[in-house]
């Protein structure tokens, strides 16, 4: 007895391991993309590419070695008049590459923070994934509770009808609801494959790792919002993505000073050891500076300029835009949760109540021939209206607050 006892109780503790090792909570798949997404890893890849731009943007080239000779008789022995050994280098001018160095630094700071916002957008992505699976297990509750309904609708008609109390037609009705009710339960299921895998592809799960006994949480907490709609859209100007074309602006401006300084000369520097053919070595020394001058500004310097200019110019265009944006989805996020809220609440408060109520009775008064077919599947298809309006609402509930959290910097969903 004691042995079937532990091996009983031992196999439940396993089974319990078990199904915590595949659960997946919201949090598990936050910070599992945060780490796998391929997209942000790609960002991140870009971002230590521009971190170490700054390393081939000097402005110093790489020196040039050279061996002279001149002067070389056409008589018998090494005769000649000079030789040397000659090192150049080419300095761009400095002010061009302090200019250029400065706008590189600035278009990494751009960076950085295009990879927070694309952090906090893959962070919502996630938890808007999360949120329509878990719409998809409820919706598939509510879809079968339909078709157990639709069953309960059949039987009934179809008793009545052996009775002699009903038509065919009531009894085609009730056949067609059936397989109606079939319909969206097959229809739920792709629903929730299509969020399960839109699910992993953002989290950049391998694929052998998309197993379908993965779980998920069955409930997800929400933070009570209750913050005044002006302090949301004030926080459009602390967002990743406008503070990034902040400094994109400053390194355009960087940029347009380096155009316009290319109107200097660049630095042309040669060190040499001389032989001079007298004596033995290279005894003597010399050295030259260069200037190369710009003499064909009305095409290159000028074009850089203007390619600069344009440049600022698109900058600016693309802040407000992104400006414009961030108010909108605010906009849209702030009204679409507040609407959902109250159905959720009217839900809750009257509606699940009564059309439950109504749909139990609509049922009994039928089978005693109280009402007929009519009334039996308005009060049941209220019912469902009424659920499914609410999941829907649910979900978009928990959706709008993601797209909160991507403004406001705080955890509204978890």
């Amino acid at each position: 007895m004691n042995k079937i006892y532990y091996l009983t109780l031992f196999i439940f503790f396993v089974s319990l391991t078990l199904k915590a090792q595949d659960e997946l909570t919201i949090k598990d798949a936050v910070n599992y993309a945060l780490d796998q997404n391929t997209k942000l890893q790609q960002m991140r890849a870009v971002l230590k590419q521009k971190q170490n731009a700054w390393r081939t943007e000097t402005g110093i080239s790489a020196p040039e070695i050279s061996y002279f000779k001149e002067g070389i008789g056409s008589g018998p022995g090494d005769v000649f008049d000079e030789k040397r050994v000659t090192v150049s280098q080419e300095i761009d001018f400095p002010l061009t590459t302090a200019y250029r160095l400065k706008g590189i630094s600035e278009v990494v700071k751009a960076l950085e923070l295009e990879v927070k916002s694309i952090e906090s957008e893959i962070k919502a992505e996630v938890k808007s994934y999360y949120i329509e699976v878990l719409y998809a297990n409820y919706l598939q509750r509510s879809r079968q509770n339909q078709l157990k309904l639709a069953q309960e609708l059949y039987n009934a008609v179809f008793t009545k009808f052996e009775t002699g109390m009903a038509n065919g037609i009531d009894l085609t009705n009730a056949e067609l609801r059936l397989e109606e009710a079939k319909n969206d339960l097959d229809q739920s299921e792709w629903i929730l494959h299509k969020a399960r895998y839109g699910l992993f592809f953002s989290m950049g799960l391998p694929e052998e790792e998309q197993l379908y006994n993965i779980t998920f949480s069955d409930t997800l907490m929400a933070t009570n919002l209750e913050i005044p709609q002006i302090e949301a859209l004030l926080k459009q100007k602390d967002h990743p993505r406008y503070l990034a074309t902040q400094h994109e602006l400053q390194a355009t401006y960087f940029f347009l000073k380096e155009a316009k300084s290319n109107y200097l000369p660049d630095l042309n520097l040669s060190l040499y050891k001389q032989n001079l053919g007298i004596g033995d070595g290279y005894n003597f020394k010399g050295f030259e500076v260069g200037l190369r001058i710009p003499i064909w500004f009305p095409f290159e310097q000028k074009g850089k300029i203007n390619q600069a200019t344009a440049r600022r110019e698109e900058i600016n265009w693309k802040q407000k835009e992104i400006s414009l944006e961030i108010k909108q989805q605010i906009e849209y996020a702030w009204h679409n949760c507040e609407v959902s809220r109250s159905i959720i609440n009217r839900y809750n408060l009257t509606m699940k109540e009564k059309a439950t109520h109504l749909q139990n009775l609509s049922l009994r008064a039928y089978q005693l021939g109280e009402i007929d077919l009519l009334n039996l599947l308005t009060s049941q298809q209220t019912y469902l209206t009424s659920e499914q309006r609410y999941l829907e609402s649910l979900r978009d509930y928990y959706l709008q607050l993601v797209a909160l959290e991507k403004y406001l910097g705080q955890e509204l969903v978890y």
